[in-house]
């Protein structure tokens, strides 16, 4: 059954009973799932590793698309689960690929659009953008997002309200963010 004609690998509930054994080894979602993890992640976290170049993300997008399958998938047949995954997969990362985009679009604006305290020459104003630009680039998103927001006048707390984090947290990525922009490689 090919997956343009049945997206999801889902079969209509009058052809399951006549349809054969699963080839992914049939039981409960939870076993094939484990089964699928043990033997398409190191692929799969390939495959997303090449879309959003980075591991860490990848690994981040594989785990949540096999819990987001475990969730989403129970109680349902799945026939081509490897088929699915993957799918679930490449939705995430193209998720955070849109994510990441507009975040550094924002940034970009932000850079260029923030009023000068002092005036400078054109070129000196030209430098200082490429230097806080490198200097975001270093910082990690919720680091980068601390630093803007407190940049903008916000205090910790409401730092804090718009990420959904603590205050305390705040603190945190803001000293770790002021040390990595200080400690130029």
């Amino acid at each position: 059954m090919s997956m343009k004609a049945n997206p999801g690998g889902r079969l209509p509930v009058d052809q399951e009973s006549r349809e054969a054994p699963n080839p992914e080894g049939g039981g409960d979602l939870q076993t094939r799932l484990l089964g699928l993890y043990a033997s398409a992640r190191p692929a799969l976290l390939s495959y997303i590793r090449q879309m959003v170049r980075s591991a860490a993300e990848a690994e981040d997008i594989v785990q949540s698309a096999f819990l987001k399958t475990f969730d989403q998938a129970a109680g349902q047949r799945i026939d081509n689960l490897r088929g699915w995954i993957y799918r679930v997969a490449h939705n995430l990362a193209i998720d955070a690929l849109r994510r990441k985009a507009i975040h550094e679009q924002a940034v970009s604006e932000w850079v260029y659009t923030k009023p000068g305290e002092t005036s400078t020459s054109a070129e000196q104003a030209s430098i200082n953008r490429q230097t806080v630009e490198r200097a975001l680039q270093r910082l990690n998103e919720r680091e980068r997002a601390c630093l803007l927001l407190r940049a903008d006048g916000l205090s910790y707390c409401e730092i804090g309200e718009v990420l959904e984090i603590s205050a305390k947290s705040v603190s945190v990525y803001l000293a770790r963010a002021v040390k990595k922009v200080r400690n130029k490689p």
